[in-house]
């Protein structure tokens, strides 16, 4: 199966077949998914987007870590729309602007910008499944733990009370039990700061180590339980959601 030659209907029906992890159907406002998808991770990122549900979201933040450093640390490419093969979707240039405004690091900048940032594998199955929404483009361009913070309390202070779905591009291994077990301990146990030098170790095998970091805060700071789908079957990559199971805290 070639996942880039697959139709909107074609992802849609792959999505509503596969299994369903959520059973009570709780909120996900937060999803973790590969930096690239293929076959090896595509029925994992089904069965993550069927428990968030074809809900309608005024917004989706595509996060994704930038492989080395960008001169402005928090960038947000300038384009007014993204085109893919299903189409073009609209970037919220209002929230774009408010990011900017929010905190000194963000900056409109097109440095890292390019046609092979995770943001472009992932539009298609948003497309497909989400349908109407707007988007936005974000690039993690310094390996400062501060910057992630920072990222971390902008998205809490902005988008907490959105009707938005934020998007986490990290590589978490599948192959690699006892790497997984230390990641999920870390998180069950709310370890952050453990997890922060985990993240900012040579050992770690996370691709995306700081996507995946800002995640985890904002879950924190939302009151969700992150769900690593570890239990289906073997892949590339371990796909994850955070989930509302308590009223958020205002």
């Amino acid at each position: 199966m070639n996942v880039q030659n697959l139709t909107e209907e074609e992802i849609r029906d792959y999505i509503k077949g596969a299994k369903k992890t959520n059973p009570k159907s709780d909120p996900v406002r937060m999803v973790f998914v590969p930096n690239k998808i293929n076959e090896d991770n595509f029925g994992e990122l089904c069965s993550t987007y069927k428990a968030v549900g074809e809900h309608e979201f005024d917004s989706i933040i595509v996060i994704e870590s930038y492989a080395g450093h960008l001169n402005k640390k928090l960038a947000m490419p300038s384009n007014k729309t993204f085109e893919t093969r299903f189409g073009e979707v609209t970037v919220n240039d209002f929230l774009r602007n408010e990011f900017c405004d929010e905190e000194d690091d963000f900056f409109i900048y097109d440095e890292g910008f390019s046609k092979e940032m995770s943001l472009f594998t992932q539009l298609p199955v948003l497309q497909a499944w989400f349908k109407e929404f707007e988007v936005l483009s974000l690039q993690i361009g310094d390996y400062d733990p501060a910057i992630v913070r920072e990222l971390a309390f902008t998205l809490d202070e902005l988008m907490m009370n959105r009707n938005s779905l934020l998007v986490f591009c990290c590589d978490v291994p599948a192959d690699k039990p006892g790497e997984l077990e230390k990641l999920r301990e870390l998180v069950v146990n709310r370890n952050d700061s453990g997890l922060l030098n985990y993240l900012n170790s040579s050992d770690k095998q996370v691709k995306g180590a700081r996507a995946f970091m800002t995640g985890v805060l904002v879950s924190r700071s939302w009151n969700l339980d992150i769900c690593l789908l570890d239990q289906l079957k073997k892949a590339s990559n371990i796909c994850g959601y955070g989930k509302l199971t308590q009223p958020m805290m205002a």
